[in-house]
């Protein structure tokens, strides 16, 4: 392999050590020491590393540091300099090869040009009317997107600004774009609508940051485009504005084992935990995981790892959907998903016409369940600040209703908003 995805060997600590500030945690995570050492080392064997934002054809053969996420993406001229490059990085890091991910694919219902007057807005168990009766919709939360993008100018989020970045098919030639948002297949914003559309979104002052990870054409993407939007996530939360913020991302991609070669599934299960490891505890960033569409006894990585709130699908009835995963993983003794969300004909924002007005859909899937979900989580953080990281991922298992006989389909329950 001559392009794999480097990631640091870390701890996999199941809970939060709160022994310093969370500003003073998240600067002290983007900080990797061993970060210069192997920078040298990969520039010795002949690599570039290619600086944030640049563009040339000669950089093609390179390496890319993300030194938020401790990781490296290599694109070695030949499998011998790969070869190199990944014994200089081992055993400190976990190399994993650049493998597909796709997304689930969601069922898409009837389309209209405007909200149906019918609409009645989310079922009172959500307890979203409630919070917001009492003024509390998601301000001062940041919410991470990794989906197909998201349409700033559709009307759901014209009053918003949306951190918006387009991750090229090969990052490592043509940089990260930072640009308004756009999507030219609707399931971004389909889910960004879910989170915090004006009208519609459970969460609709939450702060969105969305990354255009996933190709419309066929729904998949890299394991490349992922960290580097993740990379790029966190350093928006660097900054100074944010650094108390609680944090959320959303991610309804994923793979089934059985898409990984049975000698990479090690690695790559490894490379995966340490990243959302990264995320939930050097950050307090909850990753909320969509569990996928393939049905009962089948689950989508990486929703099945401990470190991801997993999330499966029901009804406004509260019965599981049919198409939502579940099942016990390898990993744990615990049946996953760990909670579940509304997944079944969810309206939402989906594209524009091209004389620009603003076209909405009812759509099916988990990856409708998680953006609610991760609406629900912003509304909890939003009430509470303190509640980030392992402590709002907690909070909603908790708070969750329960739906009887269904814990292995939907694990505790419904969330839902019960306050802080």
């Amino acid at each position: 392999m001559s392009k794999f995805v480097a990631v640091k060997r870390m701890p996999l600590t199941p809970q939060l050590a709160h022994r310093r500030s969370l500003a003073d945690q998240r600067l002290a995570a983007g900080k990797d020491e061993a970060n210069g050492a192997k920078r040298e080392l990969l520039q010795s064997i002949g690599l570039t590393p290619m600086p944030a934002g640049a563009w040339s054809p000669l950089l093609h053969h390179t390496f890319k540091p993300l030194p938020y996420l401790k990781a490296y993406v290599v694109d070695a001229p030949n499998p011998a300099v790969a070869e190199r490059a990944r014994e200089l990085l081992e055993p400190e890091y976990v190399v994993v090869p650049n493998l597909a991910l796709s997304l689930p694919p969601p069922t898409f219902d009837r389309r209209y040009l405007r909200r149906p007057r019918a609409y009645s807005g989310w079922p009172e168990a959500s307890g979203i009317a409630q919070a917001h009766q009492q003024g509390i919709q998601g301000q001062g939360v940041l919410v991470g997107v990794l989906d197909t993008g998201c349409d700033a100018d559709h009307l759901e989020f014209r009053n918003q600004q949306i951190d918006f970045r387009y991750v090229p098919l090969d990052p490592t030639v043509d940089g990260v774009r930072t640009c308004r948002g756009f999507d030219v297949d609707g399931h971004g914003t389909h889910v960004c609508g879910i989170i915090a559309g004006q009208n519609v979104g459970v969460a609709p002052q939450a702060e969105l940051m969305v990354a255009s990870v996933i190709e419309s054409e066929t729904l998949r993407t890299s394991l490349e485009r992922v960290v580097i939007a993740l990379n790029g996530m966190l350093a928006e939360i660097q900054l100074e504005k944010n650094l108390q913020k609680p944090a959320i991302i959303n991610i309804s991609l994923g793979f089934l084992p059985e898409w990984i070669n049975a000698t990479q599934i090690e690695a790559m299960s490894r490379g995966m935990q340490q990243i959302l490891n990264t995320l939930l505890i050097d950050y307090n960033v909850l990753p909320i995981v969509a569990i996928g569409n393939d049905g009962p006894g089948r689950m989508r990585a990486p929703a099945y790892f401990p470190e991801a709130l997993s999330v499966g699908a029901v009804d406004r009835a509260l019965v599981p959907a049919r198409f939502s995963g579940s099942g016990r993983p390898v990993l744990t003794p615990l049946w996953e998903p760990d909670i579940a969300g509304y997944g079944v004909d969810i309206l939402s924002s989906l594209e524009r016409q091209v004389d620009g007005r603003s076209v909405y859909a009812l759509a099916s899937g988990t990856s409708m369940a998680a953006p609610y979900v991760a609406g629900i989580a912003a509304l909890a953080a939003s009430a509470d600040p303190t509640l980030q990281g392992e402590m709002l991922r907690q909070h909603l298992l908790t708070g969750a209703l329960p739906i009887a006989d269904e814990r292995n389909r939907v694990g505790t329950g419904l969330a839902r908003f019960v306050g802080a």
